[in-house]
């Protein structure tokens, strides 16, 4: 019997043993998991050791998850300027450029445009590059980026905001297209720092109104009246001082931009009448008039343009030319509201508002041709200015040129 339960005994001694050492496996072999996820971390940290935390702008100004105050808003347009860039294609910039515009609409207006005198642009520098002992070989790099809002007629930086921001990739252009996505500019102190810019320019107009006011009348002066007008055309409604200041000047170099085009008014008054095969029985002319009502009695061509409109009335037939005198002096009588800035209702008054049509859309030409050279410093290979300014002597910049 005593055998018999020490048999027992030791067989149960030897279960226990089993399920001891079982134990002893399992209690192992979980303790060592862990050890086996930290060397797989650490191995995917090499990626981001060159810089810490990959794809994260500058800690500062992530304040983004607390709600943005929108409540002061811009009305003067920002258009996003951006560089070409060595190892960066047409993507990265439209990259930028989209950010920036997404960011401009929340307080203002960006978008491009035919007059880009304000514009916005980054300045970008690598601060750190590294590469990556990872298969395939990765780029890390850590980017200062300087957004400037700035004029490029005065060749004037308004504001600048400062920000990093950093990326990883297979190669230098995937590592800032990486790092440019989580570029974040829906930030509260991004919305100020517009804001902000656009007080400057403000400010910048009401200080130097008289100076504007002299460049005008010197490119007036050497007969260059859309460039005059462009000077004038330029300056910003809320500027409200100034803007009020220069409109008497600015209606005058419009109407001297006209009058030397008045040939162009003049063939296109002549364009309208010829339209008429019969002007013995032909209505009044609303389109050749408008044309007629632009030319200023002083004008070169205002004796030839008199004279064809005598020329024509004095074709019509009695009845014509009495309905032609009516409509005339209706015609006159709300071309004089116009102008003399009075609103009127369309319905009431089409053919002044036809007028006012053309007059804007003359108004927009002149602006275009008095902005050439304005233009032609938008393009940043025909502005030294804006690539010393924007490339800051940074080897991103893609192309070598002169800029002394």
């Amino acid at each position: 019997m005593h055998l018999y339960k020490l048999i027992k005994i030791r067989e149960m001694k030897s279960v226990l043993n089993v399920l001891g050492v079982a134990s002893l496996l399992f209690i192992t072999s979980c303790s060592s998991a862990p050890a086996e996820d930290k060397t797989v971390k650490k191995s995917s940290s090499k990626e981001t050791s060159a810089f810490g935390e990959a794809n994260t702008t500058e800690s500062k100004n992530q304040d983004t998850k607390a709600a943005l105050d929108l409540s002061e808003k811009m009305n003067i347009k920002l258009t996003p300027f951006v560089l070409q860039y060595e190892g960066v294609q047409e993507s990265g910039v439209k990259l930028l450029k989209d950010r920036l515009n997404n960011a401009i609409t929340k307080v203002g207006y960006g978008g491009e445009g035919s007059n880009p005198r304000f514009i916005i642009g980054p300045s970008v520098n690598i601060l750190t590059q590294d590469i990556t002992s990872t298969s395939p070989t990765k780029y890390a790099c850590t980017y200062e980026i300087n957004f400037m809002v700035v004029d490029i007629i005065s060749e004037t930086v308004f504001n600048s905001y400062k920000q990093e921001f950093k990326g990883v990739g297979d190669s230098q252009e995937k590592a800032f297209i990486s790092g440019a996505q989580n570029l974040d500019l829906n930030t509260q102190s991004f919305m100020d720092f517009l804001v902000e810019s656009e007080k400057k320019i403000i400010s910048y107009f009401e200080d130097n109104c008289s100076t504007l006011l002299a460049e005008a009348e010197s490119e007036a002066g050497m007969r260059n009246y859309d460039q005059a007008f462009a000077i004038l055309n330029s300056v910003p409604k809320e500027s409200k001082e100034c803007f009020t200041t220069i409109q008497s000047k600015k209606t005058d170099f419009f109407q001297l931009s006209l009058n030397s085009n008045c040939s162009e008014l003049l063939s296109k008054m002549r364009a309208e009448l010829g339209k008429y095969n019969d002007p013995s029985a032909a209505g009044f002319n609303p389109e050749a008039m408008n044309y007629y009502s632009m030319i200023d009695s002083k004008a070169d061509c205002y004796a030839d343009a008199q004279k064809e409109y005598e020329a024509y009335v004095g074709k019509l037939k009695p009845e014509a030319k009495r309905d032609w005198e009516q409509k005339m002096k209706e015609y006159n009588d709300q071309i004089a509201m116009v102008k003399a800035d009075k609103e009127f209702a369309r319905e009431e008054a089409n053919q002044a508002y036809d007028f006012k049509v053309k007059m804007a859309e003359l108004e927009a030409k002149a602006d275009i041709e008095g902005n050439k050279k304005l233009l032609a410093k938008y393009k940043h290979d025909e502005s030294p200015w804006l690539i010393r300014l924007f490339s800051s002597g940074s080897k991103l910049f893609k192309g070598e040129m002169d800029t002394d």
